[in-house]
């Protein structure tokens, strides 16, 4: 795993379901991006409250840019754990970092990235707000 992972960070077990699967009985590709969106979800509630109160104030987080490298393959019924943290922030952008690892944490199977713009309800981008960005710090 990575020494220098960003804090804060968070961690989310998740047991790998059939209809995750492929053909093959891996974790369809297209799915870690949905892992990812639950790390970060899990991220924010831990460090304050559900994301659903960001868009109740106004705001929302959609994604720019993600990546995803697929180092070794998660099985159905396997136990994984997601691991996120925030990378950084620009004025108007927030990006995320993400592992995921076997059951005993020894080995990542994938890593991956997400950039975020922060925009009003109108779809604007706007400046994360204050209270956002404290919440990463």
């Amino acid at each position: 795993m990575t020494d220098a992972f960003p804090k804060p960070s968070c961690w989310l077990t998740h047991r790998v379901s059939y209809g995750e699967t492929d053909a093959m009985g891996v974790v369809y590709y297209a799915n870690y991006l949905h892992l990812f969106e639950r790390g970060r979800s899990e991220l924010i509630r831990n460090l304050a409250f559900s994301y659903s109160v960001v868009e109740e104030r106004g705001f929302f987080l959609p994604v720019r840019e993600a990546s995803c490298r697929y180092l070794a393959p998660a099985r159905y019924d396997d136990v994984i754990h997601i691991r996120t943290g925030l990378a950084g922030q620009s004025r108007a952008s927030l990006n995320f970092v993400y592992e995921i690892t076997d059951e005993k944490r020894e080995h990542v199977l994938t890593r991956g990235t997400t950039q975020h713009a922060v925009v009003n309800a109108q779809g604007r981008p706007v400046r994360v707000p204050d209270w956002l960005s404290a919440l990463f710090v």
